[in-house]
């Protein structure tokens, strides 16, 4: 097996925010199929972080809000969320969503999980909905933030399966890699893939120093109107497809996203939707 080549961290984060930046307007533009599709995967990363009312609650990498949201609902008008993220224009809709639910117990802070700095044991309970698995050392993000909690608080985490339990994201990846002759990224790569097996994510909480870890599985599906639909939710919200797609020359990008949503006409049903049912999704918790 390859091992992943380690990135160099600050141009690694540096790449993160521009792409994240650029994807804030099709996060605007999908949220609502987005929440409809994950709400739920929120909602149990919030009850796994055993958050209650009145709780102090950190969530990393909350890009435009979630499960910040959810958690703010959980911990009541008592509580306190602090909401981080690396990308402003992820954390500008992410205050647009705050103050559109009525909620003023959110606080959103622009930081990379490796420049958050807060006094021991100043949260109650920490999560993140598929965000900490981007960082190119998600063990040391994860001993980091278990500083920030009270002796026996917990997190609780989220990753995508294998691909070929995630198809939305494995169809238009392999696509890509195929028309370009090249090869996928090495095992443990940050991406939304790369944690794909409860030893993988499990092990993420373990290395940062969290003990008790338990993993579940749960499934996220989505529904699209065509193809053509799919790809440009694709094009618009996943930075790591669009990101492999964007260097080559304009002809080049048009044919292969032109081939993805071939490659994707094969999964329509005969009303020309496209359904991907059943992509798993695994919750990692551990106790600090």
């Amino acid at each position: 097996m390859m091992e992943a080549k380690t990135p160099d961290a600050v141009e690694f984060r540096e790449g993160q925010r521009s792409q994240w930046n650029s994807a804030a307007t099709g996060w605007r533009k999908w949220s609502q199929l987005i929440d409809g599709a994950a709400s739920g995967i929120s909602d149990r990363l919030v009850e796994l972080a055993e958050v209650e009312r009145g709780n102090r609650v950190l969530d990393v990498a909350a890009g435009y809000g979630e499960p910040s949201l959810t958690a703010a609902r959980a911990a009541g008008p008592e509580g306190r969320v602090v909401a981080t993220d690396i990308s402003p224009e992820m954390i500008a809709f992410g205050r647009e969503r705050a103050t559109a639910a009525g909620l003023e117990n959110i606080e959103f802070v622009e930081a990379d999980a490796s420049s958050l700095d807060f006094p021991e044991g100043s949260f109650d309970a920490a999560v993140s909905r598929w965000g900490i698995i981007f960082d190119p050392d998600g063990e040391a993000a994860a001993a980091r933030v278990r500083t920030f909690l009270r002796p026996g608080a917990r997190m609780a985490i989220s990753s995508w399966g294998p691909p070929e339990r995630v198809l939305f994201l494995a169809i238009p990846m392999r696509t890509a890699l195929e028309r370009f002759d090249a090869q996928p990224p090495p095992p443990g790569t940050p991406g939304p893939l790369s944690r794909p097996t409860p030893e993988a994510i499990g092990g993420l909480l373990e290395g940062g120093g969290f003990s008790d870890v338990e993993v579940e599985e749960a499934t996220v599906s989505f529904e699209w109107a065509s193809p053509e639909e799919f790809t440009t939710f694709i094009k618009e919200i996943a930075p790591p497809i669009s990101s492999m797609i964007a260097p080559h020359p304009p002809d080049v990008q048009e044919a292969t996203w032109a081939a993805i949503t071939d490659a994707i006409r094969a999964h329509a049903s005969e009303d020309g939707r496209v359904r991907f049912s059943s992509n798993l999704v695994l919750l990692a918790a551990g106790r600090a």
